[in-house]
């Protein structure tokens, strides 16, 4: 609201004439063209075929968590009721721990904890610990789908070994 005005930039408040009023510092015209490329890539897709992957990506992922033992997986299960985000939990480790082990062992990118939704958390009952969550996107390949569940079934195996006792 106050400071350089790029238009006026000797003067500590924004002129009053549009569209210097409300244009304060220098645009983000790489955000602006980043944001073009991605409207035109989401035309030329189109969001069907988006969702449509997303949603075989997500259903093969969920299948594959469900069978691991020891592995609980959150939501309803449904990849055609949700979006195409996974959260599970390995007993006897922390979310902390298996994202973790996943970056550094297998390159496998997860986001542990809350989620900034403490209070979803609680509903489920992993709060504080939260969940490792698995966000497969349009570019991610049945491959990787593959090899993060490989790696996931390694840690909880690895888990079994240790004696945790898995539900």
């Amino acid at each position: 609201m106050q400071g350089g005005t790029g238009s006026g930039s000797e003067f500590q408040v924004q002129p009053e004439f549009i569209p210097d009023k409300y244009e304060s510092g220098t645009p983000n015209t790489v955000g602006i063209a980043g944001l073009g490329a991605g409207v035109r890539f989401i035309l030329s897709q189109g969001l069907a075929e988006i969702r449509a992957k997303e949603k075989r990506l997500t259903h093969r992922l969920i299948e594959g968590l469900q069978s691991i033992p020891g592995v609980v997986v959150y939501g309803c299960g449904d990849a055609h009721k949700q979006i195409a985000i996974c959260s599970f939990n390995i007993n006897g480790l922390t979310s902390s721990e298996v994202t973790m082990t996943l970056d550094e062992e297998f390159g496998i990118m997860s986001r542990p904890g809350l989620h900034c939704a403490p209070a979803a958390h609680q509903t489920i009952n992993t709060f504080p610990q939260g969940t490792v969550r698995l966000s497969p996107g349009f570019f991610t390949t049945e491959k990787e789908i593959a090899q993060a569940l490989k790696a996931i079934e390694k840690i909880a195996a690895r888990s079994l070994k240790r004696g945790v006792k898995h539900e």
